[in-house]
C-alpha cells in the first residue's frame, strides 16, 4: 500500500509541474508576440520619429506669429536655437524674444530633378539674412539646409544676397550666395554657387565678383580716395545641344577715384513698423574712372564626374 501512495504522489506532482510548464510557455509566447508586434509597428511607422513639417506655409506663419512661444518653438524645431544667455543679457527673459522675422518670403523653386519643386523660405533676422531649403518627403516637408551670409558694407536689408540662376540644366535652379568682407581701405565680394545633390547642398563654384584695394605705389594727396578695382561680370549658360554648362566671365581692372560722401538711404522694417535711415559705407560713394588697366575673360566648364565647374 505504501508504494501505491508514493506513485499517486509522484503522478500528482508530475501533473502539476506539467501544467505549470505549459502556463509559463504560454506567457512567454504571448510576451514575444506582443514584442514582435511592437517592433513591426515601429518598423512600418518611421514618421513617428521624423521631425517634419506639414507645409512650408506653417513654418512661415509660425515665424511671423504674434505669440512669442510659437516663434520660439519653431526656431527650436528649425535648429535655429533662440535660447541665448550672455553675461550681458538673458534673452530668454525678454518677452519679445525671439522677434518676428523681417522680409519673410516663401517661394517654390525646382532645385533638383525630382517631380516636385522645393520650398525656399528667406528672411532677415538680427541684421543677418537666412534661407531655409525644404524638400517634400513621405513624412512631410523636411528641412535640408539653413544658409546665411556674412555681408559687410552691404545695404541692409540685403536685397541681392541670394539669387537663383539656371547654371547646369534648363529649368533647374542653383543657389548663388554672396558674401562680402573688408576694412576701411579694402573690399571683397564673392559668390558661392550651391547645388542640391541629392538631398544636401554642395558648392560647385566660387567666383570673385568685385574687389577694391589701395594702390601701394600711389603717394598723391588724394591717396585715400584712389583705388584699384576689379569687377567680374559672369553669364551662366546651361547645357545645350550636347555642350556642357559654362560660366563665362569678363573681368575689368581699373583705377578709380571716390568722390563726395556716401549717400543715405531708407528702408521699412516690418518688425517695428517704421522707416529707418542709414548712410551707405565708403564703398557706396560715387566713383570716376581714372585709368582702364585691362579687360580679360575667364571660362568655367561643368564636369559631371568631378561635380564642379572647372576653370579652363
Amino acid at each position: 500500500m505504501r508504494w501505491k501512495s508514493r506513485l499517486t504522489a509522484f503522478m500528482l506532482c508530475f501533473a502539476i509541474g506539467l501544467v505549470a510548464a505549459f502556463i509559463a510557455a504560454g506567457v512567454l509566447s504571448l510576451r514575444n508576440q506582443r514584442h514582435a508586434k511592437h517592433q513591426s509597428q515601429t518598423t512600418i511607422s518611421p514618421c513617428q520619429t521624423t521631425d517634419s513639417f506639414s507645409q512650408p506655409e506653417a513654418v512661415l506663419a509660425a515665424l511671423k506669429s504674434a505669440e512669442v512661444n510659437v516663434r520660439s518653438q519653431m526656431f527650436k524645431r528649425l535648429l535655429l536655437r533662440p535660447d541665448i544667455i550672455t553675461v550681458y543679457y538673458d534673452y530668454e527673459r525678454d518677452l519679445n524674444y525671439p522677434e518676428r522675422v523681417d522680409r519673410a518670403r516663401l517661394q517654390y523653386v525646382q532645385l533638383d530633378d525630382s517631380p516636385e519643386a522645393e520650398a525656399l523660405l528667406t528672411f532677415v533676422r538680427f541684421e543677418h539674412p537666412i534661407a531655409l531649403v525644404f524638400k517634400k518627403g513621405p513624412c512631410g516637408w523636411q528641412l535640408l539646409a539653413a544658409l546665411s551670409s556674412w555681408l559687410r558694407f552691404e545695404d541692409y536689408p540685403y536685397q541681392n544676397w541670394l539669387s537663383l540662376p539656371e547654371t547646369i540644366k534648363p529649368g533647374v535652379h542653383e543657389l548663388l550666395v554672396r558674401d562680402s568682407t573688408g576694412d576701411s581701405a579694402s573690399y571683397l565680394r564673392k559668390a558661392r554657387l550651391l547645388r542640391l545633390d541629392p538631398d544636401a547642398l554642395t558648392q560647385v563654384a566660387d567666383i570673385e565678383e568685385e574687389a577694391v584695394e589701395a594702390i601701394s605705389d600711389y603717394h598723391g594727396a588724394d591717396w585715400s580716395d584712389v583705388k584699384r578695382r576689379r569687377i567680374n561680370h559672369c553669364n551662366f549658360l546651361h547645357e545645350h545641344a550636347g555642350q556642357p554648362a559654362r560660366i563665362e566671365c569678363e573681368i575689368t581692372e581699373e583705377v578709380i577715384r571716390l568722390n563726395g560722401a556716401a549717400p543715405h538711404y531708407s528702408y521699412w522694417l516690418e518688425t517695428d513698423g517704421s522707416w529707418h535711415a542709414r548712410q551707405r559705407n565708403w564703398t557706396g560713394r560715387p566713383t570716376t574712372r581714372v585709368k582702364l588697366l585691362s579687360v580679360s575673360k575667364e571660362e568655367f566648364v561643368w564636369r559631371e564626374q568631378e561635380g564642379q565647374f572647372i576653370k579652363l
